[in-house]
């Protein structure tokens, strides 16, 4: 009966383990997945990691040949430059907030410091918006539970290190881990297997925002418009490949019985952590294309029709797909997909307002017609210089999409304004 209960307790554990590194994977971003991929290998000797080659196949149709500098390929696109804030900010979309919590949200996010630390206090801000603090206490909780990156909106150093810690899965007693929490910011001695969990643990989680500017975004997704028809597929080439060794594997199993009691411990342990990850890896790709394809097929007309997104929610999603909002939430959270109208994150085409859905109806071309209006006139920018400037404002769209856009207001092409420009000189 005891034996029976500690093998249930066993699977529950490893089940768990499984599930926390699932959330892990589900939530990357493609650099933080390579990080991944690279740690465990150097950790894991039945995984096999191997590099692809780092070319991707560009569809010669969609390539304007005599514009060169202004072609969109998936590596060149260029994050905007944003402060902590914004990019926190940027991720309240991902969540089932009602306008009150999200406004909660939008304060407490508004107040954190440099680092990502928040100084105020529940009751603070509950003083400062006549709210009450179980309100504000639950839209902290879920900040801190579930925005990047992780161990933001804390109160200090302390808690910063302890949300990461339960992030990552790697707390067992809580007070044991606030106690060498403190000796480590005494600069007292910390025990090794501590230091161990801590090593990848910033202390000013805002930080990271800051060193991470200006890194170039690779998507994982492509979208292909096929016999009129919207396709997503996996862009295969930006991960390195990851396979089970079952070569090692079988070489360690002839070797068994002249091992120690711990050396195959390790082996068994080794080995299932190595398959394991091999399946989640797959299960991730799956769920991240499953989402893209469905978002995709519910703003059709976007690319196909040249018209406004959907409204459409978290809520639909996990509701059509059977996925937790959580899930959901994660997988969306910083993949980006390259279509023909330009590379967008998936976050994009989820949204509640009118502004959002008419952004490329009116957002983009006032910007057009403002970039055309304060252009040199006698230099006036091509379709693809503005498309190039519009990268600024965070908008990735092609030299072919403005073109389309400027004809539509009725604005004439480079040369026709430049002729237009050398006439009125001449007269």
């Amino acid at each position: 009966m005891e034996l029976r209960r500690e093998v249930k307790q066993i699977q529950k554990l490893t089940l768990r383990k499984n599930m926390i590194q699932l959330m892990r994977l589900y939530h990357a971003p493609l650099l933080e997945l390579r990080e991944i991929l690279n740690q465990e290998w150097e950790e894991n000797p039945f995984l096999e990691v191997t590099e692809t080659k780092d070319e991707i196949d560009i569809d010669e149709d969609s390539i304007n040949f005599e514009e060169k500098g202004n072609i969109i390929i998936y590596e060149s696109f260029l994050k905007e430059e944003k402060g902590l804030k914004d990019y926190l900010e940027e991720q309240l979309v991902l969540f089932d907030f009602s306008q009150d919590e999200e406004e909660i949200a939008r304060f407490i996010i508004g107040n954190t410091d440099e680092h990502g630390f928040l100084p105020l206090s529940p009751k603070e801000i509950g003083n400062i918006l006549k709210r009450d603090i179980e309100s504000i206490e639950s839209v902290l909780e879920i900040l801190k539970r579930e925005l990047h990156p992780p161990g933001v909106i804390a109160r200090d150093v302390k808690e910063g290190i302890i949300i990461q810690l339960i992030r990552a899965g790697l707390i067992k007693d809580l007070k044991d881990t606030e106690k060498n929490i403190d000796r480590l910011l005494k600069g007292e001695k910390i025990p090794e297997s501590f230091l161990e969990k801590i090593k990848k643990i910033s202390i000013y989680p805002g930080d990271i925002i800051d060193r991470s500017k200006n890194l170039y975004i690779t998507p994982e997704l492509y979208l292909k418009i096929i016999d009129g028809e919207t396709r997503v597929f996996y862009n295969e080439k930006i991960l390195p490949k990851v396979k089970f060794n079952k070569n090692l594997y079988d070489d360690m199993l002839m070797k068994l019985k002249f091992l120690s009691r711990e050396e195959r411990k390790f082996i068994k342990t080794k080995a299932k952590d190595a398959k394991n990850l091999v399946f989640l890896v797959e299960e991730r790709k799956e769920k991240i294309l499953r989402i893209a394809q469905y978002l995709i097929d519910r703003q059709k007309d976007f690319f196909l029709k040249d018209g406004y997104l959907n409204i459409l929610t978290l809520k639909d999603v996990s509701s059509d797909l059977n996925l937790s909002i959580s899930t959901v939430s994660r997988i969306i959270h910083e993949k980006y997909i390259d279509t023909p109208k330009g590379v967008f994150p998936l976050s994009f085409f989820l949204g509640k307002d009118k502004v959002k859905r008419g952004v490329f109806g009116t957002k983009v071309k006032m910007l057009i017609k403002k970039l055309i209006d304060e252009e040199d006139k006698n230099k006036p920018l091509s379709d693809g210089e503005i498309a190039k400037r519009l990268e600024k404002f965070g908008i990735f769209i092609k030299r072919r999409t403005v073109n389309k856009y400027r004809e539509e207001m009725g604005i004439p092409s480079k040369i026709e304004r430049k002729r237009r420009k050398s006439n009125e000189s001449s007269h």
